[in-house]
């Protein structure tokens, strides 16, 4: 009889308790489930067909496995639940390498890190609800439905938060605390303060060392949001502020810096036809806008929107066809720092999503950039992308 090796071994410790979770979840009924598991993967081949920086071939991929204790059904406190969610990146950056723009063509770039993404405890006490903890901004705030479908960073979050501030957002998130109140089961008031500088993977390996400091400041988001719903599709408004503390460089002097900075945001998700006899048939809107002062920013203004066209074949798994545009314009103070800075830069996306069983997807993706990095001396360039993702969840 041959003898396992030291690879395997590991292999098969690392997999016991996966499948001592999964028995333990299969057991519970949903009245008794006290804990959640859910786990992904994402990958995406991407190429830049034309223009850009480089016309390479590349993969990359992410990999995040969460968790969900629900404290109530536990015995041991009630209205909380504890989140933990751990994520690995791998791969190039292209939009960084090889594309050139800054708006970033795939949501899933990050480079090559492992660590834990979130954890924080979530208390609900009537209309109320708390999170305190390691949390992603956009899973609370600017976030769209519908520009959920495309794969552009920007259909996420902003770029005049993104591309101007220290951020909470993927792939590293900083301490936070969040209080929301929901009236009426359709209006929902939201503030959140953050740690102002979530750090970088080089100097926070795992992100587990939170790194407090009254040099970092503080951001500091509120959101008002009316949330409704058409034929069981969302269909919401969503309009918000940010505060951040530090100090920023002043673009029309470089050696001065200004005390804080700031920037309103808002979001429209619209149900623009469903089909009443079919509700996952329907064709959805949305829009997008940010703007930030001239003089401490490099996006001045953002807007973005698109259509999303939902369950265009008749299958058990409904498919979605989307298009959208994003601009991000650079402030003209900053445009002063370098004469080959163009305006702004502007990106056209379109996108097939076609999901398949119960737990597999795959996305064919066409991206245009114009001006990629509003740059006036790249080439616009031509983007083609096939993502796959693979989601479990007990």
């Amino acid at each position: 009889m041959h003898m396992l090796n030291h690879n395997s071994m590991r292999f098969i410790l690392f997999l016991l308790p996966i499948f001592f979770l999964l028995n333990t979840l299969s057991a519970q009924s949903e009245k008794e489930k006290w804990i959640g598991f859910e786990t992904s993967v994402t990958g995406d081949f991407y190429k830049t067909l034309d223009g850009g920086i480089s016309n390479e071939y590349v993969y990359l991929g992410m990999e995040d496995v969460g968790l969900t204790f629900d404290l109530e059904k536990m015995g041991l406190w009630s209205g909380a639940e504890v989140f933990i969610q751990g994520l690995n990146t791998h791969g190039r950056l292209p939009s960084e390498e090889l594309t050139g723009d800054m708006q970033v063509v795939s949501n899933i770039e990050s480079g090559i890190y492992t660590g834990v993404y979130q954890y924080y405890i979530s208390q609900s006490i009537g209309n109320w609800n708390f999170i305190l903890g390691q949390h992603d901004l956009n899973s609370e705030f600017v976030g769209t439905e519908y520009g959920g479908t495309f794969v552009n960073s920007s259909f996420g979050i902003s770029p005049t938060i993104s591309l101007n501030v220290p951020v909470s957002i993927y792939p590293m998130a900083s301490l936070a605390f969040v209080a929301k109140y929901e009236l009426k089961k359709k209006y929902n008031f939201k503030l959140g303060v953050y740690d102002g500088d979530p750090g970088d993977p080089e100097s926070n390996r795992y992100n587990l060392q939170p790194n407090i400091s009254d040099q970092d400041g503080a951001l500091i988001i509120s959101e008002f949001e009316r949330s409704l719903e058409f034929n069981g599709n969302p269909d919401k408004i969503k309009i918000g502020a940010y505060y951040h503390t530090n100090k920023f460089t002043d673009y029309r002097d470089t050696l001065k810096k200004v005390n804080g900075n700031y920037g309103l945001y808002s979001t429209i998700d619209f149900v623009l036809w469903s089909n009443f006899a079919k509700p996952d048939r329907y064709i959805g809107l949305f829009a997008q806008g940010g703007i930030a002062p001239l003089h401490i920013n490099k996006v001045n203004y953002y807007v973005g929107g698109g259509v999303h066209f939902n369950g265009i074949l008749e299958t058990d798994k409904p498919d979605a066809l989307g298009l959208a545009f994003a601009y991000a314009n650079l402030s003209r103070d900053y445009k002063k720092l370098n004469s080959d800075y163009a305006q702004g830069e502007l990106i056209f996306e379109l996108t097939y999503k076609l999901r398949f069983l119960d737990h597999y997807c795959v996305q064919p993706n066409i991206q245009y950039v114009i001006n990629p990095g509003a740059s006036a001396t790249l080439e616009d360039a031509l983007v083609a992308l096939m993502r796959f993702n693979i989601y479990l969840n007990y």
